[in-house]
Order: structure tokens, then sequence, then C-alpha cells
């Protein structure tokens, strides 16, 4: 209930009581000191009106409260403005003179690239700058004055600059965080574009001049007599990141079998071989002995090697070392799903090489029952 409703009910209470009071004064005997006493009296008045005065200055002083809490949020954000303001201008001026090589354009248009590099911001940001605006015009018509920060409050921007500058909000899981977005700028995404662009969109669909990996499957198919259980190339993520150079397995062998045909592509002036193995399940799966194009991911590979390379491994790396793993699967995931020529021709087998007592998993087990849900999918 608001504050003009309150008055209405107040007033139309004591105004009612007034009104049966002086009926029953004008009908009783005027003499009698009960009726006297019936008569309404100062007190009883304001007593009437007291309530209604303590809620009218408690509501106005929350009021006023709020408004200066207000206004002090829009005076702070103000000197933060001003702050980064004069922060992202030092960075621009420190562009010009130190990292000019770092920009392929010379004069006005490596300026004007300094200058979006420097003073952009993210839709957050923009979004609380024209919140803060609209909220200093709203008290502006409310007040008739803008509301500015005291000259003093300036003298804390060193403080500000302070903290931005040794990152107080940094932690290991800024990295993480950091790791998590879609920028194609770290370690992870790198590695699966160079997978997918140097290699396996190369290989898996058709091209002029060499068939894909369907075709040559169902050429191999026909050739050996035998049947794969699905025409993909698996590819195994451990989490370790390590696969041998030979995938051991008590129910799967490569030995007495041939690889997929070898196709050869240019890359950069250089004639480029590229194999896919076969490997061959030692158990029959419902009476028939399947084949799969089997191999590991080697930018995984490679990724655990220079982990335990010492010059050039980071704690970063080893820290975040499951982040990437993850980074790399999803990516690379999105990236064969994308791209029509790819969508059905590889599998990421995705795996832990450990089971839970420690002991080393059977990577053909964990292919045989990846394969039977795939089975169950419909997919092959």
């Amino acid at each position: 209930m608001t504050i003009h409703q309150m008055c209405h009910v107040n007033s139309a209470l004591l105004y009612r009581k007034c009104i049966d009071l002086f009926l029953h004064f004008i009908t009783a005997d005027r003499n009698t000191t009960t009726e006297k006493s019936a008569m309404p009296s100062k007190k009883e008045v304001l007593q009437c009106h007291l309530p209604l005065t303590k809620q009218f200055r408690s509501d106005k002083r929350k009021c006023s409260s709020m408004f200066d809490y207000i206004d002090t949020c829009i005076q702070i954000l103000c000197v933060v403005v001003i702050a980064e303001l004069s922060r992202r201008l030092f960075l621009y001026l420190r562009e010009i003179l130190w990292y000019t090589n770092y920009y392929e354009s010379t004069g006005s248009d490596q300026w004007w690239i300094m200058a979006k590099r420097c003073f952009s911001v993210n839709i957050e940001t923009i979004v609380i700058v024209m919140l803060v605006v609209f909220a200093a015009l709203v008290r502006f018509a409310m007040n008739a004055k803008f509301i500015l920060p005291p000259l003093g409050w300036l003298c804390y921007i060193p403080l500000y600059w302070l903290l931005i500058g040794v990152n107080i909000s940094f932690s290991h899981l800024s990295y993480a965080n950091w790791i998590r977005q879609s920028h194609g700028l770290d370690y992870a995404e790198g590695m699966a574009s160079n997978y997918f662009h140097g290699y396996l969109k190369l290989t898996l669909p058709s091209h002029t001049g060499h068939l894909g990996l369907k075709e040559r499957i169902e050429l191999y198919e026909a050739k050996e007599k035998v049947e794969f259980a699905v025409k993909r190339l698996i590819i195994l993520v451990p989490n370790t990141m390590f696969v041998n150079s030979r995938i051991e397995s008590r129910i799967l062998t490569k030995a007495g079998v041939v690889p997929l045909e070898t196709i050869v592509k240019n890359r950069a002036g250089v004639e480029r071989p590229f194999k896919n193995d076969v490997y061959k399940f030692t158990v029959p799966i419902n009476g028939t002995t399947y084949y799969v194009a089997l191999e590991g991911a080697t930018p995984m590979l490679s990724f655990f090697e220079a982990m335990t390379y010492q010059p050039s491994t980071t704690w970063q790396m080893k820290e975040m070392k499951r982040e990437i793993l993850l980074k790399f699967y999803k990516h690379l995931k999105k990236l064969l799903k994308e791209w029509p020529p790819t969508e059905d021709e590889a599998e990421l087998v995705l795996y832990n090489a450990y089971k839970s007592n420690g002991q080393p998993q059977d990577v053909g087990e964990v292919l045989l029952s990846h394969i039977t849900n795939m089975w169950n999918e419909g997919r092959s």
C-alpha cells in the first residue's frame, strides 16, 4: 500500500469515528458525565494521525537512503570509467611507442587498429555504462542537477590502476575459464584445428584424385573378404593422452592385417602419404569377426610429450591438462560435425585409460562397448 493510499484510509477511519461520536452526542443526554466523555478529544484526534505520521516519516527516510545509495553508485562508476579510460589511453600510447612491429599495417591504419584493440569492450560493459547513464538522467530529471563525483574522489584513481595492474582477480581458475571460452587462441583448439585441417579434412572425404575413407573401406572389404564394424575412422582419446605406437588389447590385433590404401596429397610443396591402419577383433561378435580402422589422436600424444619434455613444459600445461583434453575433444567433434563431408566419417572415443581400481583398461573392450552403443543408436 502506498503512502497516498494510507492517507486516504486513515482519514476515512478518523472521519467515521468523529461522525459516530457526534451522532451519539446529539441523541443522548447532554447532562450526563458519560456522554461528555464520549466527545472526541484533541488527544484522540492526534492519536489517530500519529501512526500515519510515523509511517510517512519512516518511508521518507527509506526513500532518501535508497536515492543516496543510487547517487553514490553513479559517482563511483563515473570514477571507474574515468580511471579505465585513462589507463587505456596509456596502453594505446605504449603500443604506438614500443609495439609497432606487431602490426602489419602502417601509418594511420596502424594507429586505427591499435585504437580498436585498446578501446574495445564487451557487450556486458556497454550495457552497464548505458544503465549508469540512464540512472544519471533519471536523477537529473528528479533533482535538476547532474550527479557528479566530488573532485577529491579522483585521488583514488591510482588505487584502481594498482588493482588492475596486479590483476587482483586472477586465480588458476582464470586459465580454466579462458580455455573453456571459444576463441580459437588456446592450445587445445589450435591442436584440434591443425589435426582437422591438416589431416582429417584431407583424408576422410572424397577428393579429386583419391577416394574417401568409406570408399576405401568398401574396397578393402571386397578385396579381403572381411567386414568392418563401422565404416568410420575410430580415433582414441584416452584421458592420459598417451597411446602406444601399437595399440595393444587381448581382443584386438594388427598382426597379419594390411592397412587401408595409402593416399598421397600435396601439402605446401611436399607429396605427403597418408595411411590408416586396420585392426581385427580376435573374438567373434554375433558370429562375425569384425575389422576397424583405428588410431590414436596424435595431437594428444604430442601434447603428452611436450608436458614430459622439460624445455617445453610449464606448470600451467600440467595443471590444465584435463581442461585442454576436454576442449580438444569437444572442438574436434564440433569441426567434424559442422563440415558436411566429414560429419559421419570419424568417431571420437574419449575414455579413461585406467579403471577405478588402478588397473589399465583394455582398449578393445572399451572400443567394443562403444561400437555396440553406436549399433544401438543406428550409427555405422
